[in-house]
């Protein structure tokens, strides 16, 4: 339900959910932040939820992050076994015309390697009925991921969601509550507070429907994604000053 609900429409150009409700649905999240407090424990109450919003996004930029390095790493670990030819007993995927490169059938293990441009498969036991001598441009070598952790964790009972410590009327847009959304984050800086002599992170934003930049502190701010991509660009930037001066890189 929450699949059709959502699905872009290119007829329509938009979900079948905004076409009857003239909003979209929020994620766990964000229905948690409900509408903006009026009251001092109430403001508390909302400064924690929009924390935790905001770890959550910079959570999910990271992991995002992490996983492109990852699949990066397995095609080149993929490019380098390619480049070094294939090998009786290997694992392989094979294309059975040109027209359906794209699809890829197998795996199929290889009995004999011929002059380094053909292999023999063993096609007995399978399905197909193909000729056993393939050409190595139509063969793909197969991934040789590594076991999966068996570790298990162990959570509580008590870690439950109270849904009576939900906010009412969480399904309101954010346009009827004052709430602007940020667009891009453009630069950071370090100032010093006069009264407590601390230094605080800023950051200079650009509201989404606004031509003004304004410098923010980190507390005001629930793009947890956007802070992800500007920290990474910042500790990248200081590290190859750090590389040209010879200094060890500040931490971020």
């Amino acid at each position: 339900m929450w699949a059709s609900n959502t699905y872009f429409d290119a007829t329509r150009l938009n979900t079948p959910f905004y076409l009857v409700h003239s909003w979209d649905p929020q994620n766990s999240v964000n229905a948690m932040l409900g509408k903006t407090p009026t009251g001092f424990d109430q403001k508390t109450a909302y400064e924690w939820r929009r924390i935790t919003q905001r770890q959550y996004e910079y959570a999910q930029a990271w992991a995002k992050s992490k996983r492109s390095k990852a699949q990066t790493q397995v095609w080149k670990e993929l490019s380098d076994r390619l480049k070094q030819g294939f090998q009786v007993g290997g694992s392989v995927w094979v294309y059975l015309a040109r027209k359906f490169a794209h699809l890829w059938h197998g795996s199929f293990r290889i009995r004999e390697v011929s002059d380094d441009f053909r292999c023999k498969l063993k096609i007995e036991g399978t399905a197909y009925k193909v000729y056993p001598w393939v050409h190595v441009s139509r063969l793909k070598p197969r991934a040789l991921f590594p076991d999966r952790p068996t570790e298990e964790v162990e959570a509580s009972e008590d870690d439950e969601l109270d849904a009576a410590l939900l906010p009412e009327d969480v399904s309101e847009p954010d346009e009827a509550q004052n709430v602007y959304e940020v667009k891009a984050i453009r630069d950071v800086r370090w100032v010093k507070r006069t009264r407590t002599s601390r230094r605080v992170r800023e950051y200079l934003v650009k509201w989404k429907g606004y031509t003004e930049l304004h410098w923010l502190p980190v507390s005001q701010l629930n793009c947890g994604a956007l802070l992800y991509d500007i920290n990474k660009s910042v500790k990248g930037q200081a590290r190859f000053c750090a590389m040209q001066s010879g200094d060890i890189p500040v931490e971020l």
